[in-house]
């Protein structure tokens, strides 16, 4: 009896002994998949990095497929809000589809089917306001070329230097009095605007996005013409919520070339008047000067190159067509080109546009 147990304790221990071997063996294996799992890890580490540097190099704007305006989520969010406010006013009550209307614009928002709506339940989250306005670029000449300061408040005053330090020479050995620039304040008053968008009710729920998509592109084009309005035609009236555009400001500054009383159509100036009118703008201005009017004007610039003039405008130059070597560059709302008379009609402002 005693060899059988000796060899049966003598088998128990190779298979405990090859227990052990193979646990060993899986625990070396496991601990190879964990150091791979940490290189994935630390790999995906690194391009989580690189894409946080890139979003913040592009300013956070989300990448877009060709014929987009706007990302997916911002167009979603504009229709579902312009569902949810034509259920308010009762437009969707006869809808083929407005349930699924309303359960995709619901299920976006992230809220619950009620039938009042108020301006409160639903605000443009930042991120896609952002959009919209960065898409006014786009289509807008004004605030592509002036410099864009946003107002925390309804009202805000920046400092201005009034008056400079009046550098000049000192003696040897003398003592130099300081010398304090005067600083004055400019005050920006921000104010509302905006209009109404018309939809057709001939919409359904495969069709939000695109719906987004045009509201994006509505609200930005319409709101860069009326910005570019306000910036070039201005008159100061409430029109224009009492704000002066350049042409009426460098008019009230008496910094402009009149034409005489029997030249009032655009078809009387000269490329002597283009000229001259680079000498109403202040020295530093000169140096990133440029003209703005209507593309009709290309006609007109394009016959002043002759035989006595030479070829003073560039239709084709490398950043652009120019006049006398400084840019030009086309505005949408600028007063056409013809042989009519215009009565005080601001035809050509020449000047550095980022100083509004």
């Amino acid at each position: 009896m005693e060899p059988t147990i000796i060899d049966e304790f003598r088998q128990g221990l190779t298979q405990i002994r090859s227990g052990v071997e193979q646990t060993q063996h899986e625990l070396s294996d496991l601990n190879s998949a964990l150091k791979e799992v940490q290189r994935d890890n630390e790999e995906t580490r690194k391009q989580l990095e690189k894409l946080r540097k890139s979003q913040l190099t592009a300013g956070g704007k989300p990448i877009l497929r060709p014929g987009q305006v706007v990302s997916e989520g911002c167009a979603r969010h504009l229709a579902a809000i312009f569902v949810l406010s034509a259920e308010t006013q009762g437009k969707l009550h006869d809808h083929r589809q407005r349930e699924n209307l309303l359960g995709a614009a619901c299920d976006f928002l992230g809220v619950q089917q009620r039938a009042a709506l108020t301006t409160t339940d639903i605000p443009m989250p930042i991120a896609y306001a952002q959009e919209v306005v960065e898409l006014v670029w786009s289509f807008g000449q004004f605030r592509r070329y002036a410099t864009v300061y946003p107002l925390g408040t309804l009202t805000t005053k920046l400092p201005k230097l009034s008056t400079t330090p009046a550098f000049g020479v000192i003696a040897q050995s003398a003592s130099a009095a300081e010398r304090s620039p005067q600083i004055g304040f400019v005050t920006f008053t921000a104010f509302k605007s905006g209009g109404i968008v018309r939809v057709p009710s001939e919409i359904d729920a495969d069709s939000i996005v695109q719906l987004g998509q045009f509201l994006a592109r509505y609200i930005a084009r319409e709101m860069a013409r009326w910005e570019d309005s306000v910036g070039y035609l201005g008159d100061g009236t409430g029109t224009y919520g009492s704000v002066s555009g350049i042409g009426k400001k460098a008019d009230a500054l008496g910094n402009k070339i009149q034409l005489a009383a029997t030249k009032n159509k655009p078809s009387d100036i000269t490329l002597a008047d283009l000229r001259n009118l680079r000498g109403k703008v202040d020295a530093a201005a000169l140096v990133m000067g440029a003209y703005y009017m209507h593309p009709t004007m290309e006609s007109f610039l394009a016959g002043l190159n002759n035989a006595t003039n030479l070829t003073p405008y560039v239709a084709n130059g490398q950043n652009g067509p120019t006049l006398d070597g400084f840019p030009v560059r086309w505005i949408g709302v600028m007063p056409i080109y013809d042989q009519s008379a215009h009565l005080n009609q601001y035809q050509v402002l020449f000047g550095d546009h980022s100083y509004w």
